[in-house]
């Protein structure tokens, strides 16, 4: 059975009394860094279950988690941002003399 996009979610369930958070998900980004920070802290973080639908779940520290809203660029940032943008984009033409 393949599960659709709306059924691929990411839950986050903690309480007040632990100190863990539970992270269950099938987004791969996420899945990807979360098995990372299993082997660079495996103290702190560690898988706790995985599916057969390919959801992984995991269990962390619950003040490693957090929600902040988008960055608010100044006009002087976005233009700084868009010379930077502008720069990667032009392609370099190799000299063959």
């Amino acid at each position: 059975m393949r599960l659709t996009n709306i059924e691929k979610e990411t839950v986050i369930n903690f309480n007040e009394a632990e100190r863990t958070a539970s992270i269950y998900t099938h987004n791969e980004a996420l899945k990807y860094q979360l098995l990372e920070l299993c082997q660079s802290h495996p103290e702190q973080v560690r898988q706790t279950a995985a599916n057969a639908w390919g959801g992984l779940t995991f269990e962390l520290p619950k003040k490693w988690l957090k929600v902040s809203p988008p960055r608010v660029l100044s006009p002087a940032q976005r233009a700084v941002l868009d010379r930077m943008n502008q720069n990667k984009q032009t392609p370099l033409i190799p000299n063959n003399h």
